[in-house]
């Protein structure tokens, strides 16, 4: 825990500022791994081969993992078979794939890597990790349960709140600034008055995700888990975020789609952005392309995270790509990794992705005045990481329950259970799951 509190002092709250500096020379023959020795690179070119790769959706044509990896087929030679399974999917089928010996050459993961560091190469065998920012490769590329390095982070993200500048103006809202944050009592407060002035339908919205739920929780001082001395308590139905549950759950009832944290639609919330039903949206840095290009009838813009009764809170994350010991052509997979991470192809692939950069010397740059002032408010949001979240996901606690957690959390709202009972029996289930005592 040392070493994480330390990282987090540091390298997150530079994370997008290296992410944003002038673009370096690229790596190319042999490379020099993390620790100074020397790492080797695909002796041979491969050609005229098929290489399967395993996504959560099919690319579409502005996708930027997709456009690189046409690109590098196309210069290679080669060909993409694509194999697409839903995140949610993979972490139960990925266990009987690998069982099976039935792996693809390259996985987009957001935790597959993480969770089996045994089935994957250790990217460091093939590429140099020195080129890669180090907040990255620690969050998003490491193993949970040792600091092995699994995968090598192609996004990086960070949550965020969107906000409709039409909506605020018809209101007589001024957004948040960094020096000047709203509390997340004045957000909902808010949120009520661009619901009777800023011709919205909605106030708030965020993304059903306990990691939306959870920057309140986190803002608030509470936590998933707790460190007792060398063990680890469940700490989810602390009083903080039974009370953080509570005004969440309020806040549903007065300000949000209720039905969506409910579980009386599968409606998404980005969509209700983007039409212009709600006013601010909690959701996160890998929206932003989309919104840029598909949001036309009101100026939206990115607001500072509101403080809680402890601290502003935000969380990071991202997705890598990871190459399974045992899919048929490993080698071919590390190819297309090395020729993806240098400069000119990195810089084609986030000139795409339009997010904060995984490697030292490559960055994206926005294009617009309005663009670059929206990224420095999310390069500014790193800077809310708390140390709790960090020592829930040294924690791992994932690893023993997930979705149930979310579960819990649209029980309350939808009224099944009070806020009380909701966390009450998610802490019970991930004690009995991970032999944790309860703290509370």
């Amino acid at each position: 825990m040392a070493s994480m509190k330390k990282f987090a002092a540091g390298a997150f709250a530079a994370v997008m500022a290296a992410g944003l500096t002038a673009c370096g020379s690229g790596s190319a023959g042999a490379t020099t791994g993390a620790s100074g020795s020397a790492t080797p690179t695909t002796s041979k070119a491969i050609t005229g081969k098929e290489m399967s790769v395993m996504v959560s959706e099919m690319p579409s044509d502005t996708d930027a993992l997709g456009n690189a990896l046409s690109t590098w087929a196309s210069e290679s030679g080669n060909t993409i078979k694509y194999i697409v399974v839903s995140n949610d999917d993979m972490l139960t089928k990925f266990p009987a794939m690998a069982k099976n010996k039935d792996l693809p050459d390259l996985i987009s993961t957001t935790g597959l890597h993480q969770l089996y560091p045994e089935e994957f190469v250790k990217p460091e065998t093939f590429i140099d990790l020195s080129q890669f920012n180090d907040a990255a490769l620690r969050s998003v590329g490491k193993a949970y349960a040792s600091d092995d390095i699994t995968g090598l982070p192609d996004q990086y993200t960070v949550t965020c709140l969107y906000y409709n500048e039409d909506a605020f103006a018809a209101a007589g809202l001024t957004a948040p600034t960094k020096d000047n944050p709203w509390t997340w009592d004045q957000l909902y407060e808010n949120a009520k008055t661009l619901q009777e002035k800023g011709g919205v339908k909605y106030g708030f919205a965020a993304d059903v995700s306990r990691a939306r739920y959870d920057i309140m929780m986190y803002a608030n001082g509470g936590s998933i888990t707790q460190k007792d001395g060398d063990k680890i308590k469940v700490a989810v139905n602390s009083p903080q975020n039974v009370k953080t549950l509570e005004k969440f759950v309020e806040a549903n009832n007065d300000v949000m789609p209720k039905a969506i944290w409910a579980g009386g639609t599968t409606d998404n919330p980005v969509e209700y952005f983007k039409n212009g039903d709600v006013g601010i949206l909690l959701s996160g840095s890998w929206n932003y392309n989309t919104f840029s290009t598909d949001i036309s009838k009101f100026k939206f813009s990115v607001m500072t995270s509101p403080k809680g009764s402890a601290s502003q809170a935000a969380i990071v994350g991202g997705g890598a790509l990871a190459v399974p010991k045992n899919g048929k052509q490993p080698q071919l997979a590390e190819q297309f990794l090395q020729w993806l991470y240098t400069d000119e192809h990195y810089s084609a692939f986030l000139q795409l992705d339009k997010g904060p950069s995984v490697m030292k010397n490559v960055s994206y740059d926005p294009g617009t005045d309005q663009a670059k002032a929206d990224y420095a408010v999310i390069q500014n949001e790193v800077n809310y990481v708390t140390d709790a979240f960090l020592a829930d996901e040294a924690a791992g606690w994932r690893q023993y329950k997930d979705n149930e957690y979310r579960d819990a959390l649209k029980q309350a709202v939808a009224g099944e259970v009070t806020a009380q009972q909701a966390l009450d029996g998610f802490a019970s289930e991930l004690a009995e799951s991970s032999n944790w005592a309860k703290a509370y």
